[in-house]
């Protein structure tokens, strides 16, 4: 189980800037004061002005939605985790 999550789960070799993403500049502005401005400045997210719990993004494949993920976590030096259904089930029954 670990090897295939460190195979096909954990990407480690981002090396995407949000700069490399041409337009998308409202998804970018918003993705950094979800993600990346509560890790810089951990303490002016208290109370009341916590951070957000999630974001959701969606939209036909193709318009970028990995790509800014990416491009946050890289930012964030964080791990991404890009999970697929088909990697999370078998065709085997009882096996995922």
């Amino acid at each position: 189980l670990i090897d295939m999550l460190e195979r096909d789960v954990i990407c480690n070799d981002l090396n995407v800037k949000l700069e490399d993403i041409a337009d998308l500049d409202v998804a970018k502005n918003l993705l950094q004061e979800a993600v990346l401005l509560p890790l810089m400045i951990p303490d002016f997210f208290k109370g009341i002005r916590r951070p957000w719990k999630g974001v959701l993004m969606f939209g036909p494949p193709g318009t970028g939605k990995t790509l800014l993920a990416k491009a946050i976590a890289s930012t964030g030096k964080s791990k991404f985790f890009n999970i697929s259904a088909s990697s999370l089930a078998s065709k085997w029954r009882g096996e995922s």
